[in-house]
C-alpha cells in the first residue's frame, strides 16, 4: 500500500501590501544574498519598491518563455545567491524554479497574477521555444515563501483571474479520476484526508465567489478567498492529490496555433469539461459548469477557436494521451474517446 503524502510550501504569506514584508520574510528565511528572476512587467510595476526592500538583490530578466535554454540562462547570473526569488506570471516563476534545481538553492514565488496554482508547487513546467509543453522539472521540496499581494493582483487584467478559477476548478474532478485510476500524486503516495477536504472547499468558494471576486474592483472578502482558492488550495490539490484527463489535454492543446496562446487556466477549463464529456459527468453537469464558465469568460468550445477538422482533433487527442497521468481515469481513454468528447462540446 502506497504512503499517504501531503507537500506545501514552507510558508504562505496574502493579502493588500503583502510585497512590503518581503525583506522581513527573506530575512526568516537566513537572509543572505538573493537573486530575482523577474518578468518585465513586474519589474516596471514592482520594481522600486523591491529595490527599497531588497537594495542587493540581483534582477535577473526574465526572456519570456521558461525553457530549458532560459532556465540555465538565468541560473548562469545567480552569483553568490543563496535564495532565488521568482517574481511574475508563470513562466517566470517557472523558471527560477528551474535556475534553483539547477544552484541547488531554496526559492521564493511572489506571483504578480492569479492565473494558475503552480506558485505553491515544487514542480516547473518546460516548454519548446514554439511554446508546446516539454516536460516538467522537480524540486526536492516545495517554494519556501509564497508571497501574494493581493493588491498587486487585482490591478491585473481579470483574464488573469477568469484562468486561474478555471485552473482550480479542475481539481475536484482531477481528483475523483486520479482516485478512480488508482494513479499516485506528484510525491508518489496517495492523497490523505485533508486533501480531499481542500478540493472540496476550494470548488465550494469558487462558485459562491467567483464572480464577485471578478467583478472587485479592490480586495475584499470574496476577493482573498477566490485568490486564496486559485493558489493555494488548488496547489496543494493539484500536487497531493494527482492530475487527471484536464491537465492531460493541455499537452495537446499547446501543440494547436490556434490554442496555443491561451492562458494554462483557459485550456485547463476546455479540458475539464473534455473530461466530463469524456463519460465522467452528466449532461447536466457539463452545461452546468459550461455556463459558470461563459460567466467569467472561459472558453467552452473548439469551434470558436475555427477548429473543426478531424485530422486536429485527433492530433490534440493523440499527443494528450502521452501525458503521464492520462490514465488516471474511471477508464481507459482512446483518441477517439477524446475526440468524440471534444466534439460534444461543440454540439453543445
Amino acid at each position: 500500500m502506497a504512503l499517504r503524502i501531503l507537500g506545501a510550501p514552507q510558508r504562505y504569506v496574502q493579502g493588500p501590501g503583502a510585497i512590503d514584508t518581503l525583506a522581513e520574510e527573506v530575512e526568516r528565511l537566513g537572509g543572505g544574498p538573493v537573486a530575482i528572476v523577474i518578468d518585465p512587467v513586474a519589474c516596471e510595476l514592482l520594481g522600486e519598491r523591491i529595490a527599497r526592500a531588497l537594495p542587493d538583490a540581483r534582477l535577473l530578466a526574465f526572456g519570456g518563455e521558461c525553457t530549458g535554454a532560459e532556465i540555465e540562462a538565468r541560473a548562469a547570473e545567480t552569483g553568490e545567491a543563496r535564495l532565488i526569488l521568482g517574481i511574475g506570471g508563470g513562466k517566470a516563476i517557472d523558471t527560477a524554479k528551474g535556475a534553483a534545481i539547477l544552484r541547488n538553492l531554496p526559492v521564493g514565488i511572489v506571483p504578480t497574477i492569479a492565473s494558475n496554482d503552480s506558485p505553491t508547487s515544487h514542480i516547473a513546467v518546460v516548454y519548446t521555444a514554439d511554446h508546446a509543453v516539454e516536460g516538467v522539472r522537480h524540486m526536492r521540496v516545495n517554494p519556501s515563501l509564497v508571497l501574494v499581494d493581493t493588491a498587486v493582483i487585482a490591478s491585473a487584467p481579470r483574464r488573469f483571474l477568469a484562468a486561474g478559477i478555471g485552473d482550480a476548478m479542475s481539481k475536484p474532478y482531477e481528483l475523483a479520476g486520479a482516485l478512480a485510476g488508482g494513479g499516485l500524486n506528484f510525491f508518489g503516495g496517495t492523497p490523505t484526508e485533508l486533501t480531499k477536504a481542500i478540493v472540496g472547499r476550494a470548488r465550494e468558494i469558487l462558485l459562491a465567489d467567483g464572480e464577485a471576486a471578478m467583478a472587485a474592483r479592490e480586495p475584499d472578502a470574496a476577493f482573498e478567498r477566490v485568490v486564496e482558492a486559485s493558489i493555494l488550495l488548488s496547489g496543494l490539490a493539484f500536487e497531493s492529490g494527482g492530475l487527471s484527463i484536464a491537465h492531460s489535454m493541455v499537452r495537446g492543446f499547446s501543440v494547436m496555433p490556434q490554442l496555443a496562446r491561451l492562458l494554462h487556466g483557459e485550456m485547463v477549463a476546455l479540458g475539464t469539461l473534455t473530461q466530463l464529456a469524456a463519460g465522467q459527468g452528466s449532461a447536466e453537469e457539463i452545461a452546468e459548469l459550461a455556463s459558470f464558465f461563459r460567466r467569467i469568460n472561459l472558453p467552452v468550445s473548439f469551434a470558436a477557436f475555427g477548429l473543426s477538422e478531424e485530422a486536429d482533433f485527433r492530433r490534440m487527442a493523440e499527443v494528450s494521451l502521452t501525458a503521464p497521468y492520462a490514465g488516471n481515469y474511471m477508464r481507459r481513454l482512446g483518441p477517439d474517446d477524446l475526440v468524440e468528447a471534444m466534439r460534444s462540446l461543440d454540439r453543445m
